[in-house]
């Protein structure tokens, strides 16, 4: 007998009265506004993909209720559905935010030298953040469309895994880094780094060179190269990287054109008056279908 995905328990639950569509397991009752924003803030504490069920646990809400938003929301192209029918937050989401939010108007002023990159080299280049004790993907040009890695926009990593990770980690406090190192260094390969004082020695190396390589820390198969961006201020909130395959690429043949994007974003910053690049508009439009 299959088994039975999220979706077919919540449609079989709808049919027989087992829920209430409103269902809201959180103790109190919401509007459906505020159980639509629940299912979004779902994915602030899950990370960037999620099944039915976990949306249902962090949003407290029943999973007959989830799979109804769930399904709007989706509709409406605030959401994405992989081929492991998992759930991500979409770009709109993103595009929406960034009217707001200091941190992805940064991204579009680093989008016209980061598609530069891309193109010049057709490798993925990603725009990080660090958000809480995970690195996040502000944008993510991939070499291929069809990818579904936490590498993408809205994704998330541990710092210590990740060449922007390492970078952002590199040129904070000290305060961050205590407060990071308070956890566990999770392991993903053997070439994870797990040990604190190895991280520490790491991380001025780092800050020494002014470029981080991560090598087969995630997967095998996988590693990449970051460079700071530097603030007006002369602070590091972001870090520009790329993903390179370890048995093709030579990640120190990367590193120049790495630090040269990452130079000509800070550059920007600096400089902008706050008129978006017309390249910027371009990929904007594109991207959203209008062109």
């Amino acid at each position: 007998m299959p088994e039975r995905t999220d979706a077919d328990q919540a449609d079989t639950a709808a049919r027989h009265g087992d829920a209430p569509v409103s269902a809201d397991l959180s103790g109190g009752k919401r509007t459906a506004a505020g159980r639509v924003l629940a299912l979004l803030d779902a994915f602030t504490r899950g990370g960037g993909a999620l099944t039915l069920s976990e949306i249902s646990r962090y949003a407290e809400l029943s999973l007959t209720t989830t799979h109804r938003l769930a399904k709007e929301v989706l509709q409406w192209g605030g959401l994405e559905l992989d081929d492991d029918g998992r759930y991500r937050l979409s770009s709109k989401i993103l595009a929406l935010a960034s009217a707001s939010t200091q941190a992805l108007r940064l991204r579009e002023a680093a989008l016209p030298h980061l598609v530069e990159l891309h193109r010049r080299t057709g490798m993925t280049v990603n725009l990080s953040v660090r958000d809480g004790m995970d690195v996040m993907y502000l944008e993510a040009l991939r070499a291929h469309p069809n990818y579904t890695g936490e590498n993408r926009i809205g994704g998330r990593l541990r710092m210590h895994v990740t060449a922007t990770g390492l970078v952002l980690l590199a040129f904070s406090d000290e305060a961050t880094l205590r407060a990071y190192l308070r956890e566990p260094l999770k392991r993903y390969t053997q070439h994870t780094i797990t040990d604190e004082s190895v991280l520490r020695d790491r991380l001025r190396t780092v800050r020494t060179n002014g470029y981080a390589i991560a090598s087969k820390c995630v997967a095998m198969h996988a590693g990449s190269v970051a460079a700071p961006v530097m603030g007006a201020d002369g602070t590091v909130e972001t870090a520009v990287g790329m993903v390179y395959s370890t048995d093709r690429h030579d990640p120190r043949c990367l590193v120049e054109q790495v630090r040269l994007t990452a130079n000509r974003i800070s550059r920007c910053l600096r400089t902008t008056d706050g008129t978006l690049d017309p390249r910027t508009i371009d990929f904007n439009r594109r991207h959203a279908g209008l062109l």
